[in-house]
């Protein structure tokens, strides 16, 4: 599974536009964003998604009980996506 989920330099080019992204990048999100994170994340602090909460208009943040950074796998997995779905049925198609 590992070796299909690598991402090559996107993930190296993630890390160091993460250290990029500001406050005020934040607040140009316009669109309705669901913040998904898991409580158990060992490689990105939950304080990230509740800062994104805090700075992005129209956003709904849930915090998962998954074991990990990979949040749409494990027994978890179909927590992660009865809300992803439940996000993105009532939202209209502009």
């Amino acid at each position: 599974m590992n070796n299909r989920q690598r991402s090559g330099q996107g993930f190296l080019i993630d890390l160091i536009r993460n250290n990029e992204l500001s406050t005020e990048d934040l607040q140009t999100v316009s669109c309705p964003t669901l913040i998904m994170h898991s409580a158990h994340d060992a490689g990105v602090p939950v304080e990230h998604a509740y800062y994104a909460k805090d700075h992005i208009s129209n956003s709904e943040l849930q915090i998962l009980d998954s074991w990990g950074h990979l949040i749409w796998i494990g027994k978890h997995a179909k927590q992660y996506d009865a809300r992803l779905i439940d996000f993105l049925n009532p939202q209209p198609i502009t």
